[in-house]
């Protein structure tokens, strides 16, 4: 989930009465509800690949909880050093709130199409279920509005709060239940497509590449409606990518067939060190091989889960994403260049 959610929910449960806890409480709900994204100074010490294999890793997992009673301990210590102790919150208080503000961010990474891994570092695994998207505008209004409210009215402010509380809980209730409704549609489509197969409903996903692959078929959840979703099936030879509206039971736009290449050069650009990375974060990446004039051979991995048309004439492609790796090998097998992005 973006930044902005995570900071109007921690504001929010200030306003719902932890607030009340003392002064230092909501700024730290604010810190700690965000603690877990820290993650992002990776890319200013090692670029967009350390980033990458560090996203939704240790900062989302154990590590996050210590930092959490680190936090509390810093606000508690300046307002000791500031002098600020009249209606200050005790140190137990700080460290409750900001134990609140961390789990309510990994609780709700857990429940969009990213998951997160929250055993890391121990186990690399990605957990997750697949009701919400990144961004959700409708959790924006929810909040954002009665946040507004409450300030405009101050006597209201904890009725406004929990109003938006339970307005969210709502939205997630109707989320997981259009899920249900959108995996049993990609349950369909794969079953017609792979005839004799028995693909199987599950709600919550789990993925460690190579070890444990993600499983299909899969709804995956989109930006403007609940009722819209992205489903992922497989197909002979690939996958197949197409959103789906719920409430016309139709499919809405193009069907997107990605290519699924497997052998020997797949398996040696795999070896790259940015595949590896792309390939431990992706939940469903596709591979295709394209070769060269000179003999060289280029392996595209795609991850599905962000598929477009592709736009670029003369290739050969009909498909991409925006999100993907791709590797360069020469005719003897060696790398020649390798890089996110499609490539």
């Amino acid at each position: 989930m973006d930044n902005i959610t995570h900071s109007l929910f921690a504001v929010t449960l200030a306003n719902a009465g932890l607030r009340r806890a003392g002064r230092g409480t909501t700024a730290l709900l604010v810190i700690a509800s965000n603690i877990p994204d820290i993650e992002i100074l990776t890319a200013f010490t090692g670029g967009r690949v350390s980033y990458l294999a560090a996203h939704r890793g240790p900062t989302h997992g154990p590590l996050a909880l210590a930092l959490a009673l680190v936090a509390a301990g810093v606000v508690w210590l300046v307002q000791r050093i500031r002098g600020r102790r009249d209606g200050a919150a005790s140190v137990s208080a700080l460290a409750a709130a900001s134990v609140i503000g961390v789990v309510g961010h990994v609780a709700m990474d857990l429940a969009t199409s990213y998951g997160t891994r929250v055993l890391s570092p121990f186990l690399e695994t990605w957990y997750g279920v697949d009701w919400m998207p990144i961004v959700d505008i409708y959790l924006w209004a929810m909040l954002a509005g009665l946040l507004a409210a409450g300030a405009a009215r101050p006597d209201f402010r904890r009725r406004f709060a929990v109003a938006a509380l339970v307005l969210m809980a709502g939205h997630y209730a109707l989320r997981a239940v259009a899920h249900q409704v959108a995996l049993g549609e990609a349950v369909a489509i794969e079953t017609r497509a792979l005839p004799g197969s028995s693909p199987r409903v599950e709600s919550a996903f789990h993925y460690r590449y190579a070890d444990d692959p993600a499983r299909l078929p899969a709804a995956l959840p989109t930006l403007w409606s609940p009722f819209r979703w992205r489903l992922v099936t497989r197909v002979p030879g690939g996958f197949e990518v197409a959103d789906f509206d719920l409430i016309g039971r139709s499919r809405d736009g193009d069907v997107i067939v990605f290519p699924d290449e497997r052998g020997r050069l797949v398996e040696r650009a795999a070896l790259a060190p940015v595949a590896r990375t792309f390939l431990a974060f992706s939940r469903f990446p596709a591979a295709e091989t394209m070769t060269h004039r000179n003999g060289d051979v280029t392996v595209h991995w795609y991850d599905v889960r962000f598929a477009q048309r592709h736009t670029v004439a003369g290739d050969g492609r009909t498909h991409s994403s925006p999100f993907g790796a791709w590797v360069r090998l020469a005719p003897d097998g060696s790398i020649v260049a390798q890089g996110l992005g499609p490539g």
